[in-house]
């Protein structure tokens, strides 16, 4: 395949892994959890949470098709299922609604940096939807993965730096500021989400006009 093409779809996918999981959004509860912690503990929980975030997004894009097969689940169902579950995901961040509930601060990285507060039901359901469609985009099931862990490591590139500067980015944005620059993201999820649903819809209609 054309490497343009093979850029373009690296970064589709990028922007739309981004949106879900949405790190600024989770940028002031991050700096509330750790408040009174040194900048290098901050920094080591950042790491630790980066680390955290690829191994959960990769193992899903690795294992998603033969996960899908296992359930007995259909592309066109995931997509529907998984364009609502965003659809909801979408409204209650642009109300504020918290992902999470507070939590101790041992372990904080994995739990609820890593996982529920960023990996969590709606960015799992992206990376399954892509590991499933990908494939036959790129005309193969190694391009199709490749594609989507270039993909994911992008994202996490993008994430660390956020959370790792995230006082500065405090600072320049303000706090309402970075919660806005979540809610953009939330706007950007809902179109996600519209387009997983139209997608399934229009494949469901495909099938039942075939079938007749």
């Amino acid at each position: 395949m054309d490497p343009l093409e093979l850029a373009r779809l690296v970064g589709i996918s990028s922007v739309q892994i981004f949106a879900i999981l949405n790190p600024p959004s989770v940028i002031p509860t991050m700096l509330s959890l750790t408040e009174g912690l040194s900048l290098s503990e901050r920094r080591a929980i950042v790491k630790t949470a980066s680390v955290t975030i690829f191994a959960l997004m990769a193992s899903f894009a690795l294992v998603g098709r033969e996960f899908l097969t296992f359930m007995g689940l259909s592309v066109s169902g995931l997509r529907l299922g998984g364009g609502v579950l965003l659809m909801v995901l979408s409204v209650d961040m642009l109300k504020g609604v918290p992902r999470t509930r507070e939590v101790e601060k041992e372990e904080l990285a994995v739990v609820p940096l890593a996982t529920p507060l960023l990996v969590g039901p709606g960015t799992i359901t992206t990376v399954l939807v892509l590991s499933a469609t990908l494939p036959s985009e790129v005309g193969g099931r190694v391009e199709g993965t490749a594609v989507l862990l270039a993909a994911i490591a992008l994202v996490v590139g993008v994430t660390y730096l956020l959370l790792k500067h995230s006082l500065q980015l405090v600072r320049v944005l303000g706090v309402n500021g970075t919660r806005a620059l979540g809610r953009f993201m939330a706007i950007i999820i809902a179109g996600v989400a519209a387009e997983m649903v139209h997608s399934a819809v229009v494949d469901w209609v495909g099938e039942i006009l075939a079938s007749g």
